[in-house]
């Protein structure tokens, strides 16, 4: 940078300004460093050297007092009341029908609930980090630290959070605004911008129920507007500004990324068209304080993504090679069909797959007769970064597969480039008859896209239930159980509190410990019982809610959480939301009512009465309670209503062909579980899902060792190494690998939901079914996604409710239990779709069906929890014949098979234990 001038009064005080702001960022990478090294003194030194650095560039640069008088005399125009009146009826517009509105203080968007628990989980009370990985996401933290600002100012609830979030989308659109003002210099093209973007029902909506993406959209607008600000007058205040935003819009949120890949691309395109200017020192002066600006205000996340590149990368990688095998899955476009129609039905298909605006596009139609000659004015105009910045955030979405909320980077850009178009018409002056045509012809289609877009947003704030992803009726549970939770056995109806994410303070600590099992509500949940252990007290439903699980998973993690118990001088109180999936699990646990009390909770909200199961049990009888538990049945329809289950018989003297197993938490004992598999020695590995625990037995049944603690193990395979694959469901949804001695190498978690079971292929890839998603993913063995295929549905190659999978090691087919379809899908190693035979024995719910292949007679053998014996059929679907064991055994509940040394190994989880079929 040029500062040779001898006419500066503030050279000197510049210089050492600058100086000083480079050894703050030196002070800040190298704490960073110490930080990610466990070194303390970096947690201190890291965020005082950040924010230094951008202190001194700021002060570096500061127009003189002369300069900041001139530029507060300026404000007084007609200009600036024109400004005013558009916040204010921004302002005025979001606050109409506030209170009947979805964001009316009392509903969270899932997501914005996690950001909240992250908050409170991760970043108070934590060493500074710009971001901290959760669960397979890097999550930055720029936006935890802004809301926890006005968190700390104005409360811990509902409402200031949404305060936070509305700050942020008015500065988005005040300066989208500036930016129009600045490029045409229009009343009229600026007031059809400020028309448009506060009308536009995805922006309206989103103005509440954001979460760090939007901050990211903030932060690009006003970056973008004093990087052109500051090349065009000459500021280096304004592009210290520009490059300081988008280092902060980096460290803002992955969709940062976009942004500065907009610019990247941009920048060598104005470089081809205004070459002359490369010539000139003031242009490189210009570009090294702007990149310097931006390194000094990304400095963290530089130093994050160093030392946890990752983590860091992990959650964008996993789409990309998505992607780029569905491109190279079959003839082109063949494999990305399912991207195509996603972003054509996210932009286009009404209702959408859309989470807030399913009933209205994210741009309406008559719009793009708008955006489309924007765009092309905006080119012709050399102003390439407008048009970038409109289609790189949708490019990414669409690998992504599009949802709208990855959509709201480009947004405001899309208005800018309506914009031009406005502003072009403005230009037609010299051919008058024209521009009256066109300009009528515009404003015909400004009125067609606004006037249906203000009924609805007019028609959305007329109910609060009008938006599902509003999610009312959580943060009304949410907060009811909260109180209930803090001592409050009887609350009365839920509301809005001051602090309502902190604990309740003027409250003794309660005389019992809480177990919850929730209908719907999730991450909120999670968010207001952060303080009270929210883990613990939700593991009773696995700490998801049961709505999005199996009856039998919910009552696994019931009695999962009460035989883990530790009793100490509390009570026990257990709630299940009431609802057709837990009347049995509740009719299941009233059996034991003789140890306790019950009671029933209730409130009403939006119309609908929410009530509750209670179960006290009293501190004297926990012990006696959890053996109860211990020994209710495999599945919650074995035992009629208000009988006491009996203790499960031991297994007959004399049997020889099955384990001695058994229900308990022993050795060698089972609850509830669900796969196992053979290893290259015969012995046997079981995953016992509700110990949450493998165990492992000698060929001849004999308990040898458990291995590891997990979280639900639904799925288990073993390589030809004796590598173990372990899959968790629960709240990890994830699959471990370990060594032949049981000792943890690494986990894989992209993005899976339930992922269940398990199989190896020939060249030791790993088939993992992830049945939340309905898709088989594979993997190399080192982790690598290798191909992933399916969705939900009855079509080839789509399933439903399925839950196995087979990989036959001579032909190198995967064979699929696509079980409530009620067939079998066969595919070859890349998931290209073969065939498929049905069975129609299968096609009931928590069927926990199974397949094992010998490859050397040809056989597949097929098992279900609803059946008795095992089915037999040849490798082109043939039904072959049945299997049973020898009596007096009897298969009980069968969900896992195993095949070793021509015996065939079926687990019974009804029985809790394993019988063997000699072949």
């Amino acid at each position: 940078m040029d500062f040779s001038s001898p006419k500066s009064r503030f050279l000197t005080p510049r210089i050492l300004f600058l100086g000083l702001s480079v050894i703050a960022i030196v002070l800040c990478a190298w704490a960073g460093a110490a930080h990610y090294r466990k070194l303390a003194w970096g947690d201190v030194w890291q965020p005082i050297g950040w924010l230094l650095s951008i202190f001194f560039l700021l002060l570096a640069f500061l127009p003189r007092q002369s300069e900041l008088a001139a530029g507060l005399k300026t404000l007084i125009k007609p200009k600036t009341a024109f400004f005013l009146f558009w916040i204010l009826f921004f302002v005025v517009s979001h606050l109409w029908n506030f209170r009947t509105a979805p964001w009316n203080g009392d509903a969270l968007f899932d997501e914005s609930g996690w950001d909240l628990w992250f908050l409170k989980n991760s970043v108070i009370g934590h060493p500074y980090q710009p971001a901290w990985y959760h669960i397979v996401i890097s999550r930055e933290t720029l936006f935890h630290y802004y809301v926890w600002g006005f968190l700390k100012l104005f409360g811990f609830n509902i409402l200031s959070y949404e305060a936070a979030l509305f700050c942020l989308w008015l500065t988005t659109y005040v300066f989208t605004l500036l930016l129009v003002d600045l490029f045409f210099d229009s009343y009229v093209v600026t007031s059809v911008t400020a028309l448009i973007l506060n009308f536009l029902p995805f922006a309206f909506i989103y103005t509440f129920a954001g979460y760090r993406y939007p901050m990211a959209t903030t932060l690009a607008v006003v970056s973008l507007y004093f990087l052109h600000l500051g090349f065009r007058t000459g500021s280096r205040f304004c592009l210290s500004l520009g490059g300081i935003a988008a280092g902060l819009c980096l460290e803002s949120s992955i969709s940062g990324k976009q942004y500065l890949l907009a610019l990247v691309i941009a920048a060598p395109l104005y470089a081809a068209f205004y070459w002359r200017t490369l010539k000139q020192r003031a242009t490189w002066d210009s570009l090294a304080l702007v990149i310097y600006g931006f390194v000094a205000a990304a400095t963290p996340i530089l130093i994050y993504i160093v030392f946890n590149r990752e983590a860091y990368t992990l959650y964008e990688s996993g789409f990309v090679r998505d992607f780029w095998h569905a491109m190279r899955s079959g003839p082109f476009p063949t494999g990305i069909k399912p991207y195509t129609k996603q972003l054509w039905d996210c932009f286009f298909t009404v209702p959408g797959p859309r989470f807030f605006i399913p009933d209205i596009l994210p741009i309406p139609l008559p719009y793009y007769w708008l955006l489309i000659p924007g765009a092309v004015l905006a080119l012709w105009q050399k102003h390439f970064e407008i048009p970038l910045l409109a289609t790189i955030p949708v490019i990414g979405a669409f690998i992504a597969k599009a949802i709208e909320n990855r959509l709201l980077l480009p947004m405001p850009f899309w208005v800018v480039l309506m914009s031009f178009t406005f502003a072009g018409v403005l230009r037609l002056r010299r051919w008058p008859a024209m521009q009256i045509l066109i300009g009528m012809l515009a404003a015909l289609i400004l009125l067609d896209g606004l006037v249906p877009s203000v009924r609805n947003i007019y028609g959305k704030t007329k109910s609060p239930l009008s938006i599902h992803h509003y999610a009312q009726g959580e943060v009304a549970v949410s907060r009811f159980l909260k109180h209930v939770v803090a001592g409050q056995e009887h609350p009365g109806p839920p509301h809005l509190e001051p602090d309502e994410f902190n604990r309740i303070s003027g409250i003794p600590d309660p005389p019992y410990d809480t177990f919850i099992c929730p209908r719907e509500a999730y991450s909120i949940i999670h968010l207001f019982l952060h303080d009270y252990d929210d883990a613990r007290v939700l593991s009773f439903c696995g700490g998801t809610p049961f709505y999005v699980m199996a009856e039998q998973e919910a009552w696994n993690a019931n009695k999962r959480a009460v035989l883990s118990y530790a009793p100490g001088s509390k009570d026990l109180k257990l709630i299940w939301e009431r609802d057709p999936k837990t009347e049995r699990i509740i009719r299941m646990f009233q059996s034991l009512r003789d140890l306790g009390t019950e009671d029933s909770l209730s409130f009403s909200f939006g119309g609908r009465l929410r009530t509750f199961y209670v179960l006290n049990i009293p501190n004297k009888n926990i012990r006696q309670f959890q053996k109860r538990v211990s020994v209710l049945p495999a599945t919650p329809d074995q035992t009629a209503p208000g009988a006491v289950p009996p203790q499960l018989r031991s297994l007959p003297e004399g049997v020889t062909n099955m384990f001695e197993g058994g229900r308990g938490a022993g050795k060698g004992e089972f609850d509830s579980p669900t796969a196992m598999a053979v290893d290259p020695s015969g012995n046997i590995l079981v995953a016992d899902t509700g110990n949450g625990r493998i165990e492992k037995f000698s060929p001849t049944g004999s308990f040898l060792t458990s291995i590891g603690q997990f979280e639900a193990p639904n799925g288990i395979a073993i390589d030809h190494t004796g590598n173990i694959y372990v899959a968790e469901i629960g709240s990890k949804h994830r699959v471990q690998k370990l060594g032949p001695d049981g000792i943890f190498i690494a986990q894989w978690a992209p993005e899976f939901y339930g992922p269940r079971r398990i199989a190896i292929g020939s060249d030791d890839s790993v088939y993992v079914v992830d049945s939340g998603h309905n898709r088989i993913v594979k993997f190399s063995p080192d982790g690598q996604v290798l191909a992933s295929w399916g969705s939900e549905g009855s079509g080839d190659g789509q399933f439903k409710g399925f839950s196995s999978v087979a990989a036959d090691p001579i032909n190198n087919k995967v064979y699929v239990a696509d079980s409530l379809n009620s067939r079998i899908q066969v595919f070859d190693s890349d998931g290209k779709f073969l065939t498929k035979w049905l069975v129609p024995e299968w096609g009931r719910p928590n069927g926990f069906e199974d397949l094992a292949i010998d490859s050397k007679t040809g056989r597949l053998y097929a098992s279900s929890a609803h059946l008795d014996s095992v089915l037999i059929f040849d490798l082109n679907g043939n039904r072959v014949g049945a299997l049973t064991p020898k009596p007096p055994d009897q298969l009980k509940g069968p969900s896992g098979l195993a095949l070793a040394d021509r015996k065939l190994y079926v687990l019974n989880m009804g029985g809790n234990r394993v019988s063997v079929i000699d072949l």
